[in-house]
């Protein structure tokens, strides 16, 4: 299970403020694709991954807007985009992909790397009205598609082991062996001796095995 940097109970509210800040930018007129990266790649994403409560609920969705283009534009007049809304489907993107970052305890940026905005957009007509863990499921499942091999997979099967007969040798749940390779579970975050047990049977120094 990822490590959250907030408590769920703050879920719903950031996944609302980032949902409307992005349907603002949209409405905006600022390119869509162009304004998740600045924000992917902005301090503001990075003070919500940490879980700083002033970025949680302390701005607006249309100041945590401005803090983006005017770092990453050095923009100095303020956009006021209250009149430019419904644009459900950068709303849902956005509410989705805050949802889904919390969920993962990763980055928006490694998620944009992963997951494309593009494709976040193009999930709107299928999955707007589903439960958010549909969402969870099929970002999971497109990102391992996408992503290729883990390292645990590739030096394992260079090694000629099965995952059993790894997890016979390392004496590690051939279930946990499974999970790490579908990245269901973060090998990053596995136990220090599971990590030591799998290394020493592969050959490899632990940081071989991390994923990045």
């Amino acid at each position: 299970m990822a490590i959250r940097a907030y408590d769920e109970s703050y879920a719903g509210t950031v996944a609302d403020n980032i949902g409307t800040m992005f349907e603002y930018a949209a409405g905006s007129g600022l390119d869509p694709v162009l304004y998740w990266g600045m924000f992917s790649a902005s301090d503001v994403a990075r003070q919500i991954e940490r879980g700083n409560p002033r970025y949680l609920v302390g701005y607006s969705a249309a100041e945590l807007l401005n803090l983006v283009i005017n770092a990453s534009m050095e923009r100095t007049a303020p956009l006021s985009p209250e009149s430019f809304f419904d644009r459900p489907v950068y709303y849902w993107a956005g509410w989705a992909l805050a949802r889904y970052q919390n969920y993962k305890g990763t980055s928006f940026q490694n998620i944009n790397r992963l997951l494309p905005i593009e494709r976040v957009l193009s999930m709107y007509d299928t999955l707007h009205e589903a439960d958010i863990t549909k969402f969870f499921a099929v970002a999971d499942e497109y990102i391992a598609a996408h992503r290729g091999e883990t390292n645990l997979k590739r030096i394992r099967t260079a090694a000629g082991l099965s995952q059993s007969q790894l997890a016979e040798k390392a004496d590690v749940a051939v279930r946990n062996i499974q999970m790490y390779e579908q990245r269901r579970n973060d090998i990053n975050k596995a136990q220090a001796d599971i990590l030591a047990r799998l290394a020493k049977t592969l050959g490899c120094n632990i940081e071989d095995l991390f994923e990045e």
